[in-house]
């Protein structure tokens, strides 16, 4: 059995991304389309406003309503939003006539809690969105059309037996095949569906067309219904422009909030998350035009929701100094990653402890800036100070070469490096105090090793020095010109302190150096 949901979004709503008023519904606004009214709000309407109404007219009835003409690539806009928002339901998703979007979503019912629930949910999600819709639900998909556009309070007709009583106490002009015989229709008393579907069959449709006649089939009976199931595009890039110009930071910001939205439901429905995103706050335009204010912000851990945004948004946005007043904004996506929802477990996954750590890092570095914040890098290299490395912490990903040239900058910047994050292959090898069978590291690393005092032939640091592990025999870095010939060994003062400390055994006599201390 099908189930069909039909959305109608009303003409106010396709200007979502336009009307400052949708926050204020006390406010009086119109929309004209070549001079004449095609939409009204509430309280554009008690004031005398109709729809059809000329310019002029309208204008007298209420003088301080914000007029706006209409845009059809904002209405398109809007439908590919609330088309996106219904792929979270159902794959089944189709753009139908007259501004109306149509689900099947039989399939989805038991996964989303039933048909109460799932439409709470999605017009929850539109509500969000700031787009208002009227749903119908219907066995058929004309019927879903036809009850979604006659308007009226949310209709559920399930079965076809409640389907045939909404759709019979339905005008004949609600039906668009019906509308170039409304003349002759009444004049024989015929003014409901109803009524239409109880003439004679074969009078009907000599006298109408037959095209009638399977228009009534598809609302009744549910006939195959021909559509092309909505797929979201590969880009997204929406543009908005501003109803006046916008210096402060948090009023950009609600507004960015709200395009946020709008990438969330196009990643949701594409099943994908972004990486990076881009924005553009575009300022004057004409003779003191200047180039955009433009951010971007690369994510250590793609994001599809809008928590994973704000947050580091907030931080640029706040701190973000505009050379002039805003007039446009534009969001782009600059790229993607593949999507990785939560599991949804009763109890905490630790699986999710790296991607909230990477999150983390997204917040410090939008806070404090893009080079001042770093993170442990491994490298394939036996020498401790070449395999501790530091890179940016974003982006999240360097080459090894990039890696070995942030290690050495590091160090001659005089950077501690710590172990604690990688532990390098180690070559080791047997002596007095037994073979070594894992290789152990201190916590802190000194930035440059330091000599150590000898006493006979005893390193002393403050007394003098037990070895009590190794030794670990390192030979290294041949190739580049910085040669390690070394042995550590754990060592231990009388305050039961343990030290990583090494011998050069190319030097004579054997000097001695203190590399780390353990925690």
């Amino acid at each position: 059995m099908s189930l069909w949901i039909g959305l109608y979004l009303h003409r106010l709503s396709l200007d979502v991304w336009r009307l400052r008023w949708l926050t204020e519904p006390v406010r009086a606004a119109l929309v004209l389309d070549k001079g004449v009214v095609i939409a009204a709000t509430p309280a554009a309407v008690h004031l005398g406003v109709a729809i059809g109404m000329r310019q002029s007219s309208a204008c007298g009835l209420a003088p301080d309503a914000l007029v706006l003409t209409r845009d059809e690539a904002a209405e398109q806009s809007a439908l590919d939003l609330a088309a996106q928002a219904a792929l979270r339901y159902t794959p089944s998703v189709a753009q139908h006539l007259q501004d109306t979007i149509l689900l099947e979503v039989a399939a989805s019912l038991r996964l989303f809690g039933g048909i109460r629930a799932l439409m709470q949910l999605l017009r929850r999600d539109l509500h969000h969105l700031h787009i208002q819709a009227r749903c119908s639900m219907a066995p058929t998909a004309h019927g879903a059309w036809l009850l979604a556009q006659a308007g009226g309070a949310l209709r559920y007709s399930v079965r076809p037996r409640s389907l045939a009583r909404a759709l019979d106490r339905l005008p004949c002009a609600a039906l668009p095949e019906a509308r170039p015989h409304l003349d002759w229709l009444g004049a024989v008393g015929c003014r409901t569906l109803g009524q239409l579907r109880g003439l004679p069959r074969a009078g009907l449709g000599r006298r109408s067309s037959p095209t009638l006649l399977g228009a009534l089939s598809q609302a009744y009976e549910g006939q195959t219904l021909r559509y092309t199931p909505y797929v979201a595009p590969d880009q997204f890039l929406r543009h908005l422009d501003l109803q006046a110009r916008i210096e402060q930071a948090e009023i950009i910001l609600a507004i960015v909030e709200r395009l946020m939205q709008s990438l969330c439901v196009w990643l949701t429905a594409r099943r994908q998350a972004a990486r990076g995103i881009g924005i553009d706050l575009h300022h004057e335009r004409g003779r003191r035009a200047r180039p955009p204010t433009t951010i971007v912000m690369a994510l250590a851990e793609p994001g599809w929701i809008i928590a994973h945004f704000m947050d580091p948004l907030r931080e640029r946005l706040t701190r973000q100094t505009l050379a002039e007043p805003v007039v446009a904004i534009t969001l782009r996506c600059e790229s993607l990653a593949d999507f990785a929802p939560d599991s949804g477990l009763l109890f905490p996954d630790p699986r999710n402890a790296p991607a909230e750590y990477r999150r983390l890092l997204d917040l410090l570095t939008a806070r404090l800036g893009p080079g001042q914040i770093l993170r442990p890098h491994p490298v394939a290299d036996h020498r401790p100070e070449v395999a501790n490395a530091w890179v940016h912490a974003a982006p999240a990903h360097a080459s090894d070469a990039t890696v070995v040239q942030a290690t050495r900058s590091a160090q001659s910047a005089g950077r501690a490096t710590s172990t604690a994050a990688a532990q390098g292959q180690t070559e080791t090898s047997a002596a007095s105090f037994g073979p070594v069978a894992r290789a152990e590291r201190p916590f802190w690393m000194l930035p440059e090793p330091r000599a150590l005092v000898m006493h006979g032939d005893r390193p002393v640091l403050g007394s003098a020095l037990q070895l009590v592990r190794g030794p670990e025999r390192i030979e290294s870095g041949w190739w580049d010109g910085h040669c390690a010939v070394r042995d550590y060994f754990v060592a231990q003062d009388q305050q039961a302190v343990r030290y990583w400390i090494y011998r050069e055994r190319d030097a004579d006599p054997a000097r001695w150096f203190l590399h780390g201390i353990f925690g």
